[in-house]
């Protein structure tokens, strides 16, 4: 964990400069102004209240919020997924390329990969609706205690096949692999052995990290809530973007660390020290 750390620093700071271009440009620009001018965005209205003890009726209340929040802003939300997933996989670029490309040219290796990006997420999408989503659905309709027993069987499932398949967008950007399922397969091959570590050394990165976040915007948002109105807002919705910006970059570059260290001779002599 601390050699796949202090690997992650060293490459933010010896890019800091083009990081900080392209985190603001991608990742904190587009929440920033979703958080100013469309408000109602990030912040959609409960769902109804209903019976908690009821797990179908909570469900099916949720889905119908979230349901009715992307026929909305779906269109909003895709275009920035797009633009961020594109911030992303040039920042990954900019992190790892030996002959230290300007933001331009990172970018532009970055649209390269993103239609295979597209292309793997919709496979892994698909691919989980059958193996998890067909059985769970279908175990589900008994209601009752197997709508429950459903949820504790996916859960689980799909962190495994979410640590699987982590590092393939690390696999597209760093090593060039645009083809989805190649890239999907790479991803796979590297995380081999090492799924419980890298469970493990990102639960409690999100861990440390999300203490510190959640203590800044609780802080921040109790000076921004005495001033009110429109400085609320727009203070809180800065400091959002700003951490959501900065979180993003630092696990990039942990992904980045990690790729390099499984992908390494050393992975091959012992993978194990990438998480000690």
């Amino acid at each position: 964990m601390g050699q796949a750390w202090t690997h992650a620093t060293a490459m933010l700071g010896a890019n800091r400069e083009l990081v900080i271009i392209i985190a603001g440009l991608f990742l904190f620009l587009p929440q920033f102004a979703l958080a100013v001018f469309v408000p109602e965005a990030m912040n959609p209205a409960p769902p109804p209240a209903g019976d908690p003890s009821d797990v179908q009726a909570v469900i099916d209340a949720s889905m119908g919020a979230m349901t009715a929040q992307y026929s909305k802003y779906g269109w909003l939300f895709l275009g920035i997924t797009l633009f961020q997933t594109l911030g992303t996989l040039a920042l990954l670029t900019l992190l790892t390329d030996t002959s230290r490309p300007t933001v331009g040219e990172a970018i532009k290796l970055g649209a390269r990969g993103l239609l295979p990006y597209i292309g793997a997420a919709i496979i892994m999408a698909l691919g989980a609706a059958v193996v998890i989503g067909v059985p769970i659905g279908l175990l589900s309709t008994l209601g009752g205690p197997a709508v429950a027993i459903a949820v504790l069987i996916a859960f689980p499932l799909i962190i495994y096949i979410a640590i699987k398949f982590s590092l393939y967008t690390a696999v597209i950007a760093i090593e060039r692999e645009y083809n989805p399922i190649n890239a999907l397969k790479r991803s796979w091959q590297l995380t081999k052995g090492n799924s419980f570590r890298l469970l493990l050394f990102l639960f409690l990165l999100f861990l440390a990290l999300g203490v510190v976040s959640l203590v800044l915007t609780l802080v921040t948002g109790t000076i921004f809530a005495a001033l009110g109105g429109t400085i609320e807002q727009i203070g809180n919705g800065f400091i959002a973007a700003l951490m959501s910006a900065v979180l993003g970059a630092v696990f990039l570059a942990v992904f980045a660390a990690i790729h390099a260290q499984l992908s390494g001779e050393q992975a091959d002599k012992n993978v194990q020290d990438v998480f000690e």
